[in-house]
């Protein structure tokens, strides 16, 4: 009995986009972090973004790079494609 093959794309992808969750858990927390205590060098440094300036009075944060959920968010979805259609169209 041969294994289907996109069941292994499917867990791989799944996999994928648990990591890139992570990763954008980390990048999260980091940027809690920075917007707490007000220094944004660091965080700009780590991801090469842009601080906000020293002395602000309107919106004060760096952006937030969010490339790590987007690929999570589309492994996820590719993931749960080919379990999809692996449900609805078995290997034979």
């Amino acid at each position: 009995m041969a294994r289907d093959k996109r069941l292994l794309a499917a867990s791989v992808a799944l996999t994928g986009s648990a990591v890139a969750g992570i990763v954008q858990a980390v990048i999260m927390q980091a940027y809690v972090y920075a917007a707490v205590m007000g220094n944004w060098s660091h965080f700009a440094k780590t991801f090469g973004v842009q601080a906000p300036a020293q002395y602000c009075l309107d919106y004060c944060a760096a952006d937030l790079p969010f490339t790590a959920g987007w690929i999570g968010i589309t492994c996820f979805l590719l993931g749960l494609a080919l379990v999809l259609r692996c449900w609805l169209k078995p290997f034979q």
